[in-house]
């Protein structure tokens, strides 16, 4: 339900106002009231579903907004703002999200790197798939094209994040940096 109604409840709508428009139109062109009442009906149950979807924010929405967040501090190398997304005991995979996951400390060694080696000029967000996976769990999978400040080229790179909410907030608890280049990276590569 969640991503039907709440986090894109377009398609939904749109079906059921194209259903409402065609039985109110052979309600009313056909002189058959209640046909034209449950096509009227139909069309407000598409409104009433695009504004259900527009007033709650999922768990997959608020993971979306903090993966802009991060995002966005990192294309400034804004190193602190970006931890204070993390939970204390985040963890970084390299590839898949089962692989063994590296410390917070690395998370923090990777976007200190942006600051200096790795300075970014500007990035882009490809893609952003949100998904819900529980009342207090979002992920995020998430396209950049990077460009550095030492690099001609765009740097393709692709992102898992899982995002939990902890207290009144909601941070990053599991960061899969699934590839670069089209291929998986390795925890070395932010020496």
């Amino acid at each position: 339900m969640n991503a039907w109604l709440f986090e894109n409840p377009w398609p939904l709508a749109i079906a059921v106002a194209i259903v409402g428009v065609v039985v109110a139109w052979r309600g009313l062109t056909g002189g058959q009231r209640p046909l034209l009442l449950g096509g009227l009906v139909g069309v407000l149950l598409a409104l009433g579903a695009v504004l259900i979807g527009r007033s709650v924010q999922t768990p997959g929405e608020r993971a979306a907004e903090v993966a802009r967040a991060l995002v966005a501090h990192a294309e400034d190398a804004r190193t602190d703002d970006a931890m204070a997304l993390f939970t204390a005991d985040a963890v970084l995979n390299y590839g898949k999200r089962e692989n063994p996951g590296v410390s917070i400390d690395d998370i923090r060694s990777a976007l200190k790197s942006l600051e200096g080696r790795y300075r970014i000029d500007s990035n882009r967000i490809r893609r952003l798939e949100i998904r819900t996976l529980d009342d207090a769990t979002g992920e995020v999978e998430l396209s950049c094209t990077t460009s550095l400040a030492r690099l001609d080229t765009g740097v393709p790179t692709d992102w898992i994040l899982r995002v939990r909410k902890r207290g009144d907030r909601w941070l990053i608890d599991r960061i899969t940096f699934e590839t670069l280049y089209g291929k998986p990276p390795t925890p070395g590569i932010w020496r």
